[in-house]
């Protein structure tokens, strides 16, 4: 019988004032999990039996709230945005990460930053309205090579194709837009004004790079076909589904498909985790099952190896572990 439940838990932060978790995220292994908050710091934990266990702690580097946190594909390097508009790039040395690059140029917040499934570039967004897309050389140094400023409003989330380097962003103007390179710069291969009603927080692909989900203010999902995954103009993404969650009024914040199977982890201001089953062959989205957990869920992220096991960042401080048994 299929089940959801929460197994562990653990305090990312535990100051009154600020105790926000902002982002997590796996490493390619399943094996490490990073977090990071309101409370400018930067957490790595190690998955032993289901529950977390403090390597590292990064502080004193950022002076605001750090937003997010990601781990390169091959797990040397992690990357940190946060409001005070810069980025940290981290190599991991010995037994911890330490300080290599610090990237600005941004003007306000940072939302978001990830590096590519290649490694050979490295994308950031912000408050600032801009995409700025970075080459990373052999030296394992950061150039600048675009700055995009499609956006109108505040860019939420930038996300990198799993196989191709095709970029995506959304945020506060409800549009999804995606990036490739031509050789010369990144540009624009397409523009959808309005994919959502609302702001875009979130999306994820699905394993096979063909479908990707986004979530929005408004509780709205929806599924997006990708006609050709190739970098080139004529990649496009099709709306072809859309879900309503109707039993809620809150914001939709995260949205993570399962790299394993085809569930879809939701969690936004109700506190609620929905897991959402896509239907290939009907185009449909369809309910699965719910948790509520004990706080407003700002990220969520499926273990890329233990396909039963996701991750989410809360407001109240926590980083909970929830299995989900199929």
């Amino acid at each position: 019988m299929s089940s959801i439940n929460s197994i562990s838990f653990v305090q990312h932060s535990s100051d009154p004032v600020a105790s926000r978790v902002w982002g997590l995220n796996w490493n390619s292994t399943g094996k490490n999990l990073v977090t990071c908050g309101e409370d400018k710091s930067v957490k790595i934990w190690k998955l032993n039996s289901e529950k977390l266990e403090l390597i590292q702690k990064i502080a004193g580097d950022q002076t605001r709230a750090i937003r997010y946190a990601h781990f390169s594909s091959c797990g040397k390097y992690l990357a940190t945005g946060s409001w005070d508009a810069t980025v940290i790039i981290y190599e991991y040395v010995g037994n911890e990460f330490e300080e290599k690059h610090k990237l600005e140029g941004h003007d306000n917040e940072i939302k978001c930053c990830q590096f590519s499934p290649s490694g050979a570039y490295f994308a950031t967004c912000s408050r600032d309205k801009t995409v700025w897309v970075w080459e990373v050389d052999e030296d394992g140094d950061y150039e600048v090579l675009s700055i995009l400023q499609r956006h109108s409003g505040d860019v939420k989330f930038v996300l990198w194709h799993p196989e191709y380097d095709l970029l995506i962003s959304g945020g506060y103007d409800n549009a999804l837009r995606m990036y490739y390179y031509d050789g010369d710069d990144w540009v624009s291969a397409q523009d959808i004004e309005g994919a959502h009603g609302s702001t875009i927080w979130s999306a994820s692909f699905d394993p096979s790079g063909r479908y990707m989900v986004s979530v929005c203010a408004e509780h709205v999902v929806k599924i997006w076909e990708l006609t050709s995954p190739m970098p080139t103009s004529s990649a496009k993404l099709l709306n072809i589904a859309s879900y309503e969650i109707k039993d809620t009024v809150w914001p939709l914040y995260s949205v993570s498909w399962n790299p394993l199977n085809n569930l879809i982890a939701i969690g936004g201001g109700d506190q609620y985790v929905r897991l959402l089953q896509f239907d290939e062959e009907s185009k449909a989205v369809l309910p699965f099952l719910s948790l509520k957990l004990d706080s407003e869920i700002n990220s969520l992220s499926w273990n890329p190896t233990n396909d039963s096991l996701l991750a989410a960042a809360l407001d109240d401080g926590t980083v909970q572990l929830v299995n989900v048994s199929v």
